[in-house]
């Protein structure tokens, strides 16, 4: 495993050597009905697909677009709002961000938006004609023009279709599997429902048109995410080496690999496509992720500075690497670092969180107080971080403020993916009772916890008598424990703790998945 990280870190440091290219992201298409902004979307896929065959830019994928406005509790529908898109620029340290907007006009489709940069901002008008299949063409060249200054090379570049039903089916199908929570360190909810609906959507665009290789790369990765993974492999084999591009292939095929073959396979296939596919942002942001939870933290922040030399405004790269830097030991550089990512972008949320993490691992709580304070004010606060300030007065001996900031989280924590800030928020109310020598209060406070699938592996001293009376009484034995953890996808199991296991042994592959020789 020394040679592959060795070679891979190399592989890295000499694409980075390059000279930077321009960051941009496309924003999620907005539009008047879900119907547009799902050929809108589509659109958006096939003009990075564009983009990377100009070679011009580098590119941040939709998904972590959408993974920055869940952290900053931005709202996809108003990235129209040339303000709203601004403030997603800085937040992901991109050079460019580019809004589009899909409407009827007449008997066609008129698409409108804007190139946002520092000070300057470049709108454009685009008139496309009424069938989907000609409006995607259309559209997608208009828009890779208004962001290069020039039409792109006329080739064939997926998505496209030769009908209209195809794109229909297809839009329903992606919009729903670039919503879903695909994170490498934590494992996030899938919704069951939307999934097996996309993959009804998926299946049915690939039987109108077998040549729409976008939706087969969808229909992989929605089959991965949804622990479908025979289901997958069988999918991916009928694709061909080029399509290997799009990043729902990417993305299927590196799951498979980690999961099945071993880690050092899943880090040679993003190494690969890292080399063959150098501007797309997303498979540099999963090795690095990937690192994180493999290597030693020294090289994981290693790689963590590659991306930051390719993205150098990202305050989200800084937060990564400034956790990295800490657990590594460089506890100066780590709280630098996080602070120099909340100067990036004053206005973030992610990156105030950061350096309030950075204060508590350091334990000074009062520092972690001012700068968590202002979030938490707001009425668009996130649980995470109404619960991060709550624990840092619980540090500081303000138990009766703590205990207010945690209900306070269970309020707003309200969302499926949520369910370990519910159960964290239970478990410190449990160690709340505990200290005001509230014993029953403790075990209400416990067993709400247990119940959110959330379990502590180091549990409190204060809470041990009061956790074997619960479970005692409730009958949590390992299979009800396992019943009881809500379902995820993750590229590695995970423990009874929620707690990922990447070193644990691989299960035999799928038949038909193409693994890596060394």
């Amino acid at each position: 495993m020394r040679f592959a990280l060795v070679a891979l870190l190399v592989s890295l440091s000499a694409t980075a050597a390059q000279p930077r290219k321009p960051v941009v992201a496309l924003l999620p298409a907005t539009g008047s009905s879900s119907p547009l902004r799902n050929l809108g979307l589509l659109i958006d896929a096939r003009a990075s697909e564009l983009l990377e065959a100009a070679g011009k830019t580098s590119e941040l994928h939709v998904r972590q677009v959408l993974a920055m406005a869940e952290a900053e509790s931005l709202d996809p529908a108003s990235f129209s709002d040339p303000k709203v898109a601004a403030l997603a620029r800085i937040n992901l340290g991109a050079d460019r961000v580019v809004t589009t907007n899909l409407e009827l006009k007449g008997k066609g489709f008129v698409l409108t938006g804007a190139v946002i940069e520092a000070g300057k901002t470049t709108p454009f008008s685009i008139d496309l004609p009424a069938l989907q299949n000609a409006a995607l063409l259309v559209g997608s060249e208009g828009l890779v023009k208004a962001v290069l200054g020039a039409a792109p090379k006329r080739t064939a570049t997926q998505p496209e279709s030769v009908t209209r039903e195809s794109l229909i089916e297809l839009g329903d199908c992606y919009a729903t599997i670039i919503r879903q929570p695909m994170a490498i360190e934590t494992p996030a909810v899938l919704e069951p429902g939307e999934i097996d609906a996309a993959i009804a959507s998926c299946r049915k665009a690939l039987e109108i048109d077998p040549d729409l290789h976008f939706a087969q790369a969808t229909l992989a990765l929605a089959q991965a995410i949804n622990g479908d993974d025979v289901g997958a492999t069988k999918t991916l084999a009928g694709l061909a080496e080029g399509d290997d591009g799009f990043e729902p292939y990417t993305l299927a095929r590196f799951w498979l690999l980690t999961r099945y073959q071993s880690n050092e396979a899943g880090l040679a296939f993003l190494r690969s496509i890292v080399a063959k596919h150098p501007t797309e942002l997303i498979a540099r942001y999963s090795l690095a992720e990937t690192l994180s939870l493999l290597s030693n933290q020294a090289t994981a922040a290693d790689a963590w500075n590659e991306v930051l030399a390719l993205v150098p405004s990202s305050p989200i790269v800084m937060g990564r690497l400034s956790r990295a830097l800490f657990r590594s030991g460089k506890r100066d550089e780590a709280l630098a670092m996080a602070k120099r990512g909340l100067e990036a972008a004053p206005q973030s949320r992610e990156a105030r969180l950061q350096l309030a993490s950075r204060y508590i691992d350091l334990g000074k709580p009062d520092d972690a107080i001012a700068v968590l304070k202002p979030l938490t004010a707001s009425k668009n606060a996130r649980g995470e971080e109404v619960l991060r300030l709550g624990w840092a007065y619980w540090l500081k001996g303000d138990s009766e403020t703590a205990s207010g900031l945690f209900q306070t989280a269970l309020d707003r924590a309200a969302s499926a993916s949520e369910w370990r800030t519910r159960g964290r928020a239970f478990y410190n109310l449990a160690l709340v009772e505990a200290k005001r020598g509230h014993t029953d209060a403790a075990k209400v406070a416990l067993k709400a916890s247990l119940q959110t699938g959330f379990r502590m592996k180091n549990l409190d001293a204060s809470l041990e008598v009061v956790s074997r009376e619960v479970e005692r009484s409730q009958s949590f034995d390992a299979g009800n424990r396992v019943a009881l953890t809500p379902r995820e996808s993750s590229l590695f199991p995970l423990d009874l703790f929620g707690e990922l296991q990447p070193l644990a042994k691989k299960p035999p592959p799928p038949e038909g998945l193409v693994l890596f020789r060394f």
